[in-house]
């Protein structure tokens, strides 16, 4: 007979995230949360494994630290919130995630359900006016599943079952809530049980007679064109489509998602239209808008090939990009075996893919000159250009370097030569910018992690918040705030949709100034780090290096620069 015992649900709870893999829970607490933490201190005390709980004062910072966790190490990651109010502030941090494919679960308090009787049941006024008829409906949208803890169901499977889904390709976040009641139940703990591994990580392998298909077409074509969406997560992957790209010849388009190193001559930036009318093959690796059908469209003769994991974006309402081969499956994995399948295909073909290397590696050093051309106009001009400050940070920042990017940098001037070197979000839900770089320098404090924001940004992050995190739980990263005293992506908008309009032709557009702007830098140093005002170009990389010596001290750094418009 197995020998057993009495644990409450709690405990059986936080031995089920250890036993899935779960190392760090990133918590904003609330009065929902006594059975957590005493089942937390009990295992403690008990010798039992536990994840290590990282507090964050605000529920979007914890969220946005899972988030960039998850993204730096490709590991499920997992935040806790307090109940319907708490949830409600991770909504543009779950549309976030939903949209980047991030394997994070959130798990939230839920209002006692009973008003007597248990030992749970509601003791507080709050419980009464924090209680939702249908809780999920807050996050439902944003999420692959969700469910509700009850009695007597089995923690361990339902918190495996989580993760799973979560892994899952495409992979995204779930939510589970864990009404008070439940987590002090007993539950029977087996002590002969032995963790289950997750078995829900694995990629589809795309069916290879539609792989031959698209390898057909890409050997027949004259100008084939590679328009990568978030296409290389892994290291693999990222090698797997530089070395497609150099044997076929085939130039590759990327948006903020480096899958290709920058120096690599088949890079050609972002897509242009000109680039698209003259495709006459264009593969699509998961890119839910490869381009911007208001603005360009590829020659209507063009055989289009979509490769994703879910290539008909099913959980986006409208998506109407044409298709001539539709393949689902890991892009990666499709990449690989493209990659062999053409060898054969092009062999007899040597003389015209030599040539189209030649033409798209002078296309590649024409764009490279060009953007040396803009840098150099640049330099000594205040106030200081976002392509500036990626300049800078190009000559300062270590290779291994992260760099997180919210509406700051201009990050096509940046030098990519990593998969993982690069994180931005995808839904505009602002703010993530701060929580990711710290949960980016907590998955790999060997790596200098820079995040690069713009004024507005950096005041939706909950600043307060995140430096108080970076400062108890030593996770100093660099913060660069440009700032321009306006939120200029609506800025850019009304000007874009209305040039020669009658609020362009004012000296202020109305509804976008942030003036007058706060001291940015001293957030930092209220919460002990160091932090500095950049008005001048001369004095950006002496400013950066410092604030990078300050980090490698374990001080955290913010620099406020001035900036003037993106470029």
């Amino acid at each position: 007979m197995k020998e057993v015992a009495t644990i409450s649900v709690a405990e059986g709870y936080l031995s089920a995230l250890y036993a899935a893999g779960i190392r760090y829970v990133f918590v904003n607490s609330g009065s929902d949360f006594p059975p957590i933490i005493e089942a937390m201190v009990r295992m403690q005390q008990a010798g039992k494994s536990v994840p290590e709980f990282i507090v964050a004062p605000h529920e979007n910072v914890a969220l946005c630290m899972a988030q960039g966790y998850s993204k730096i190490s490709g590991k499920a990651s997992c935040a806790m919130v307090h109940v319907n109010v708490g949830t409600a502030n991770t909504v543009c941090a779950m549309m976030n995630a939903a949209r980047d494919n991030v394997p994070v679960l959130l798990a939230a308090g839920r209002t006692p359900l009973t008003e007597s009787g248990h030992p749970g049941s509601r003791d507080r006024i709050i419980h009464w006016m924090q209680e939702n008829f249908d809780q999920a409906a807050i996050v439902r949208e944003s999420v692959k599943w969700e469910y509700e803890l009850r009695h007597d169901q089995p923690v361990g499977s339902i918190v495996r079952r989580a993760i799973d889904i979560a892994m899952q390709e495409p992979r995204g976040p779930v939510y589970l809530t864990l009404p008070r009641e439940t987590l002090m139940d007993d539950m029977v703990e087996e002590s002969s049980a032995s963790p289950a591994t997750p078995i829900g990580t694995a990629s589809a392998v795309p069916a290879l007679d539609a792989l031959e298909k698209a390898a057909d077409l890409i050997a027949n074509a004259q100008m084939p064109l590679i328009i990568a969406g978030r296409a290389c997560t892994t290291a693999r992957s990222f090698e797997a489509l530089a070395k497609l790209a150099h044997n076929a010849a085939i130039p590759v388009t990327s948006g903020a998602h480096p899958n290709i190193a920058s120096d690599h001559p088949m890079n050609l930036g972002p897509v242009t239209a000109k680039l698209l009318q003259a495709a006459d093959v264009i593969v699509v690796l998961e890119s839910a808008v490869p381009w911007m059908p208001h603005h360009m469209q590829p020659n209507a003769s063009a055989k289009i090939i979509h490769i994703a994991h879910d290539p008909l974006f099913s959980t986006y309402p409208l998506r109407s990009f044409p298709s001539s081969l539709t393949i689902a499956g890991d892009p990666g994995t499709a990449v690989e075996l493209l990659d062999g399948l053409l060898d054969a295909r092009l062999r007899n073909k040597s003389a015209i893919v030599d040539a189209r290397r030649k033409t798209i590696s002078d296309i590649h050093l024409e764009l490279v000159n060009a953007r040396k051309a803009t840098i150099a106009s640049l330099r000594g001009r205040a106030p200081i250009s976002p392509a500036l400050v990626a300049d800078a940070l190009n000559q300062v920042r270590d290779k291994s370097a992260i760099v997180v990017d919210e509406l700051g940098s201009g990050y096509h001037y940046l030098d990519m030569h990593r998969h993982d070197g690069f994180i931005t979000g995808s839904s505009g839900g602002l703010g993530m910018g701060l929580g990711q770089a710290i949960g980016a320098k907590l998955a790999d404090r060997s790596r200098q992690v820079i995040s690069t924001l713009g004024d507005g940004s950096y005041m939706f992050a909950v600043p307060l918040a995140a430096h108080y995190v970076e400062r108890a739980h030593k996770l100093p990263t660099l913060t660069i705030v440009l700032n321009n005293s306006q939120w200029n992506a609506v800025a850019r908008g009304v000007t874009a949709l209305y040039p020669a309009g009658e609020a362009v032709k004012q000296n202020e557009i109305p509804l976008v100034s942030l003036s007058p702007s706060p001291d940015f830098e001293m957030v930092s140093q209220s919460c002990g780090g160091y932090g500095a005002r950049v008005g001048e170009p001369a004095d950006l990389i002496p400013a950066i290096e410092k604030a990078l010596q300050a980090n490698a001290g374990g001080e955290q750094a913010t620099l406020n620069v001035i900036s003037g418009l993106r470029i």
